[in-house]
């Protein structure tokens, strides 16, 4: 068992939130155009954030954790798909419109590992936490920019006017090419100078607040009042928050000899909120945005209370 600090966990908790109105009041307030969340969503998702998970890499080799690194890639490896398929099986049940199925799929299936996991496995669970929780990553990065964009554009009209979205584009990603880069260095441990380092490491902290400021400023173009009464958005992030960590959660503790601290970074991460990578895939290829925007901020506000509960299962 391991022990949670949960005031630990409330204050990353409501600090990641707060960032998200930032956003929000700096365009309501005109301080910045609601446009201007499309070019600063391409600059996150083609630099800081593949230079986030380059930067996650450059860490000593320690054989003795390859065990546990293995042990949460194959989770996570068995998870992802586990959840895509039941997130669209419920989706079916739950009658979401066909217009925005593939975005609510999205969103219930991945969860905020990289944006809102890495700063809270930090805070909870250490150095060990955290590289554990970019191992878990690798399987997460492959299948949200892959599997997760062909969700978005399930969304698409199908009368030819949307592009098509290819196997081969998205699986080469930027994102996932610097997987590739991220783990050459780990493996290898070569050293990069700091003339390099040094950029990456400000490039690295950049993600987590930019990421959630956009998030805030797509959400500054719909109202409030008619989130919470979207049911949709409801059931998405009831499946996100709950559902799907519980049933991690369960599985897990079926696998003989599983690492309590392996268990302890999978479930936190299963239990993390809609991705803002949701949002930004969806103004990248044309998706539902909006829905997304919606599952990213009532399942980032509800986490502030259901990560604590699910948490007490460890």
């Amino acid at each position: 068992m391991i022990p949670i600090d949960l005031s630990v966990l409330f204050s990353n908790l409501v600090g990641l939130f707060l960032l998200i109105g930032v956003g929000f009041f700096a365009v309501r307030a005109r301080l910045l155009p609601a446009e201007s969340s499309k070019p600063m969503s391409t600059l996150l998702m083609k630099v800081t954030v593949p230079a986030t998970i380059v930067h996650s890499m450059l860490r000593p080799f320690d054989p003795g954790f390859l065990r546990l690194g293995v042990s949460i890639f194959l989770v996570g490896a068995v998870a992802f798909p586990l959840f895509s398929l039941l997130s669209l099986g419920l989706s079916r049940l739950l009658r979401v419109p066909q217009d925005r199925r593939g975005m609510w799929c999205c969103c219930a299936t991945f969860c905020n590992n990289g944006f809102m996991g890495f700063p809270v496995a930090l805070a909870l669970f250490g150095e060990e936490g955290l590289t554990l929780t970019v191992i878990l990553s690798i399987p997460f990065n492959l299948l949200m920019y892959s599997v997760g964009a062909k969700m978005v554009c399930m969304d698409l009209p199908r009368d030819g006017s949307a592009q098509a979205i290819s196997w081969g584009k998205v699986i080469f990603s930027v994102i996932n090419l610097s997987l590739v880069v991220g783990l050459f260095f780990y493996f290898t441990q070569i050293q990069l100078p700091q003339a390099v380092r040094g950029p990456l490491d400000y490039l690295a902290g950049v993600t987590t607040p930019l990421s959630m400021m956009i998030t805030g400023m797509n959400l500054s173009q719909g109202k409030a009042g008619d989130i919470f009464r979207d049911r949709d958005i409801l059931t998405a992030a009831g499946t996100r928050l709950l559902i799907l960590p519980v049933l991690a959660w369960g599985l897990m503790r079926l696998i003989p000899g599983l690492s309590s601290l392996v268990l302890g970074a999978a479930l936190l991460n299963f239990s993390m909120p809609s991705p803002a990578a949701a949002a930004l895939l969806g103004e990248q290829y044309g998706g539902d945005t909006q829905t997304a925007v919606r599952a990213v901020f009532v399942s980032s506000l509800l986490c502030i209370v259901t990560i604590p509960l699910v948490s007490l299962l460890l």
